[in-house]
């Protein structure tokens, strides 16, 4: 008998082990965005305007697309911080010296993006999980903004080394 319960409780579990293990299983990147979506908060294009506009608010703006992505074009004042690395360098003091800013604090605002959206969804929930508690996602990314404010972009293509602004030299061979 009692290696029947012993048994009977082995199965049990064995059976929630399995059930939760396949709780965070996705078929798709899709379904892991949408499950990201009932946790995070969006901001339109316009909000985001908005509260560049009227300046009496901080918050941080950070493009999680890879640096490559960020020099054909980028929301003004964001920083480049790629979805594979933000985890890593979110708390590193290190990295936002760098770029000459303070590292955020677990209440600040802070603003994500990507090209289309969805790995900016999931960059605002591994905030969410880090315990950064203002996090907002732009909705459908850099395109969103870029169609909104096709004037309001910057592009750096000097840092991809085929364009230059700087005058050709006239010596040399």
């Amino acid at each position: 008998m009692k290696t029947l319960r012993l048994i009977s409780l082995f199965a049990l579990m064995a059976l929630i082990a399995g059930a939760c293990s396949k709780q965070d299983s996705f078929k798709s990147a899709d379904e892991m965005v949408a499950k990201a979506m009932k946790h995070v908060k969006l901001m339109t294009p316009q909000e985001l305007h908005d509260m560049m506009e009227a300046g009496e608010e901080t918050y941080i703006l950070i493009d999680v697309r890879q640096e490559k992505e960020h020099y054909y074009g980028y929301i003004p004042g964001s920083v480049v911080l790629p979805r594979g690395s933000l985890e890593f360098n979110i708390a590193d003091t290190a990295f936002w010296e760098n770029e000459g800013m303070y590292m955020p604090e677990k209440s600040d605002k802070i603003i994500v993006y990507c090209k289309k959206g969805q790995r900016g969804i999931l960059a605002a929930e591994t905030l969410g999980k880090l315990g950064y508690t203002n996090v907002y996602a732009i909705e459908g990314g850099w395109k969103n903004w870029e169609l909104t404010y096709p004037d309001l972009i910057e592009k750096d293509l000097d840092k991809l080394g085929g364009h230059s602004s700087k005058p050709a030299s006239s010596g040399g061979c």
